[in-house]
């Protein structure tokens, strides 16, 4: 599996960060288990996992399995389908 390149992570997360705060919010309260935050943005994404800092602290959410460049979309599309 192709690994996925810093340059894709930034792009994903200015991505995210800038027209999806509120899905990376959705992300850090139902997967990171953190329900108390004042600031969060994606400050990573690779194969594995997403980073999302939250006031100087960070969460990992880890995929359910390892996502290719290609999945990146369709794969945070289908998490935040899981948050009720």
């Amino acid at each position: 599996m192709k690994i996925i390149s810093q340059e894709t992570s930034k792009r994903v997360c200015d991505h995210m960060n800038n027209d999806h705060l509120d899905s990376i919010h959705k992300y850090l309260i139902h997967y990171g288990k953190i329900s108390s935050f004042e600031n969060a943005y994606m400050e990573e994404i690779n194969n594995s996992y997403i980073k999302i800092n939250y006031d100087g602290k960070s969460s990992i959410i880890n995929f359910k399995n390892e996502i290719s460049e290609e999945e990146i979309h369709s794969t945070l599309v289908s998490m935040l389908k899981e948050i009720k």
